[in-house]
């Protein structure tokens, strides 16, 4: 008897995101009058909190501290709809911590992150995670995990046929993702990060082009390249195209691009066009960076059932 699939399964980070915006230009080797802010955060979380606040059922796999920080972290995805039932608590480490120094029109300047606690989430954490994937729609693993944790994930795919797309989230990580192009629905990424994948250029849209029909021929279906203020490029088989940026005033850079990737996940699962998919994207991105936070309050439901522009 087929296993009827229900889930979109998030695997990867959550950590507490800090956010410092300087008021003025940057002054070096001194300190800076800012806005400090706090919130949820983590690739893998924010990308289930938006699918989550559209309306899909999502479980989110990853682990945190015994810790206030943790708990809080649970406390706000859960509320949010994200199933968190089975991330895992560790009582000898910390939870995930992001710090962001933005300039003042809100794009990142320097990114610092501690992800020790990931190491937890190895292979036999994920076979024991069976049950929930048998079940998978999608599942959507960021770079944050461990080379064997993500050949885990891989293995699992050929077994349970679920679609697997790839979030790498560092330029030190996303060559984690290579051993799994050949299985990858969907491959996110960025300029500096595809460059440690395939160090090609990425300037023109010659270059696009030929990196899309690179990356292709090592077995992704369709490439997601974010190239912030230029807006994204999107490949596949059917060739590529270039999305620019939606002019807008931006408050927080954090979290934009995650809530791309999970829109464009969200209408492809529905069927859409991958230009559909796009303008969709566009606009759950163009909601995060109006919004102070990693994640949109104004992404919901309501949002997917509209659909395209």
């Amino acid at each position: 008897m087929a296993v009827e699939k229900e889930y979109m399964v998030v695997i990867g980070g959550a950590n507490v995101d800090i956010r410092g915006r300087v008021l003025k230009d940057i002054a070096w080797n001194s300190s800076n009058p800012a806005q400090i802010k706090t919130s949820p955060g983590g690739v893998a979380r924010n990308i289930a909190e938006n699918l989550a606040r559209l309306g899909k059922k999502t479980f989110l796999l990853t682990a945190v501290g015994d810790d206030f920080a943790g708990r809080k972290l649970l406390e706000e995805t859960e509320l949010h709809g994200v199933n968190v039932k089975r991330v895992k608590g560790c009582c000898c480490k910390n939870t995930g911590t992001y710090l962001a120094f933005l300039d003042q029109s809100g794009d990142l300047v320097l990114g610092i992150s501690d992800m020790d606690v990931l190491r937890t989430i190895d292979s036999n954490f994920i076979e024991s995670q069976e049950d929930i994937l048998k079940k998978a729609i999608t599942v959507i693993a960021d770079t944050n995990l461990e080379p064997a944790a993500l050949e885990t994930i891989g293995r699992m795919k050929e077994s349970f046929g679920f679609s697997l797309v790839l979030e790498t989230v560092s330029v030190a990580k996303a060559p984690r993702a290579i051993p799994l192009l050949g299985g990858t629905s969907i491959l996110a990424t960025n300029r500096e990060e595809f460059r440690a994948i395939l160090p090609v250029p990425l300037e023109t849209i010659e270059d696009l082009n030929g990196a899309g029909e690179k990356i292709l021929a090592l077995g992704v279906d369709v490439l997601l390249l974010k190239m912030g203020p230029e807006g994204f490029y999107v490949h596949s088989r059917e060739g590529g195209f270039h999305c620019p940026a939606v002019n807008v005033n931006i408050r927080d850079a954090t979290g934009a691009g995650d809530s791309l990737v999970a829109a464009f996940v969200a209408g492809s699962e529905k069927g859409w066009s991958l230009e559909d998919c796009s303008q969709f994207g566009q606009k759950a991105a163009k909601l995060t960076l109006q919004a102070l936070g990693s994640v949109s309050p104004e992404i919901t439901p309501g949002l997917l059932e509209e659909g395209k522009e």
